[in-house]
């Protein structure tokens, strides 16, 4: 080889090699893992903390810092969807997966908590999480490519009640560009939990990741295969997407532009140890915002478990029942006991408190407008302005940029407020609170 040819190609390979640093700085992945297994005693699940231990320690080995949450209450899987979002602005990959109970009411798609009631779906809105709030965290993101995989319903603990089986939610084709979904199941049909120590869609995953130079589509394909020949036919994988670009988890190009990875566990918050009944008078008497305003997540949790601790619960988290058993009065003796129409009250409020924990606050109407909806009762006392920015923190809360300079000026005062998109997707219960504000704003 000539030497003048050779020079050249040495010269670009030190450009090439002195501008990764600066490229691995932006080359982040990261990733949340879900696994729920203990369920109450009839509805629990053998394999998915097992598959998303093993999911989160193959994603790390491939550059993706994982937050881990195992067995999880619903508090504590919002406050990993609330860090999801600042730690993944604009990452190159970001990815959700879950395993665990999932159900399908009144055509909409939801992940059951390990505390989700097994009697019955009235109010899911406010004990399960909703599948298009996992699409709004990746979607917030601004990742180049963004991930959801699920593996989820094996067996449809509320079937018996009046849900189906989960199946897709109605409007992902067009949440995100550059998105993945694959559901573990197609629609209408039940996941197997396998005859191994994983589910067929999750061996599917850990055989197929590490493969050198297998892009993304070809990989999922490759997942699909391997669950319909596992199941011998039995059960096919459901795939959407909206992708733009390629993305490999594993590539020699990669391994040398994507920083280590790690796993983080991130577990329901710790009381502490010497604390009492903090709520004497919750079954009985109404709570107020004055009650609970203060109160910190280890001390909610245990204020809403402790009306179901006074009726009876058994409870599966060693954490609660640990602290329960302190006290004489307590008895378990149901997995789902009966509460009267005051502590169901309380219970809802007290959650409520619970889940805006992690959630921005500063100039907010409604801080939780994106994971409960509003009634009229609140909103019939606002002025129009007032009413005008209720609404318009629901966009910008997912980072619209406003037309209107007034509102536009408005929400830059605030530090969460990161204007991105001109128009911006929104969650089921962000839609209908939208609708209900836009009623009170037409009669005034």
């Amino acid at each position: 080889m000539a030497l003048g040819r050779r020079l050249k190609i040495a010269g670009l390979a030190f450009a090439l090699l002195s501008a990764m640093p600066a490229y691995a700085e932006t080359a982040q992945r990261i990733a949340l893992v879900i696994g729920n297994s203990a369920y109450r005693p009839g509805y629990e699940l053998r394999n998915p903390v097992a598959d998303a231990r093993a999911v989160a320690r193959s994603l790390s080995e491939l550059g993706f810092t994982v937050t881990m949450v195992m067995d999880s209450d619903l508090a504590t899987a919002q406050k990993a969807l609330d860090d999801f979002v600042p730690e993944g602005i604009a990452a190159e990959a970001a990815l959700i997966y879950y395993a665990g109970h999932g159900a399908m009411i009144n055509g909409r798609s939801f992940m059951l908590p390990t505390d989700f009631s097994m009697s019955n779906f009235d109010e899911i809105d406010k004990e399960a999480l909703a599948t298009d709030r996992l699409l709004q965290t990746l979607s917030s993101t601004h990742a180049t490519v963004k991930m959801l995989l699920f593996d989820a319903c094996r067996n449809n603990p509320l079937e018996s009640r009046g849900a189906t089986v989960i199946e897709k939610p109605e409007e992902t084709e067009a949440r995100s560009q550059d998105m993945l979904i694959a559901f573990s199941t197609a629609q209408g049909a039940v996941a197997l939990d396998g005859r191994g120590d994983h589910s067929p869609f999750a061996e599917g995953l850990l055989g197929n990741m590490n493969k050198p130079n297998e892009e993304l589509s070809d990989l999922m394909r490759s997942v699909s295969l391997h669950v319909r020949e596992r199941t011998e036919g039995r059960q096919t994988v459901w795939l959407e997407n909206s992708l733009t670009k390629s993305f490999f988890f594993a590539s020699a190009a990669a391994a040398a532009l994507v920083s280590p990875g790690k796993v983080v566990d991130l577990t329901p918050p710790e009381p502490d140890a010497s604390i009492g009944v903090i709520f004497p008078q919750s079954s009985d008497e109404l709570l107020s915002a004055a009650d609970l305003e203060g109160k910190d997540a280890a001390t909610l949790r245990l204020a809403r478990n402790e009306i179901f601790a006074r009726n009876g619960r058994i409870f599966n988290d060693p954490a609660l029942r640990a602290h329960f058993e302190k006290f004489d009065w307590y008895q378990g003796t149901s997995y789902e006991p009966k509460i009267s129409a005051i502590e169901k009250k309380n219970v809802g409020l007290i959650r409520q408190y619970e889940m805006n924990q992690s959630a921005p606050q500063a100039g907010f109407l409604f801080a939780d407008s994106d994971r409960r909806l509003l009634t009229a009762q609140e909103l019939k006392g606002l002025d129009k302005a007032q009413l005008r920015n209720a609404r318009n923190e629901i966009y910008a809360r997912r980072g619209r940029k406003f037309v209107r300079k007034e509102v536009s000026s408005y929400f830059k005062q605030f530090d969460w407020y990161r204007p991105q998109f001109g128009e911006v997707e929104l969650t089921f219960i962000e839609t209908k609170n939208v609708e209900l504000i836009q009623k009170f704003e037409k009669a005034k």
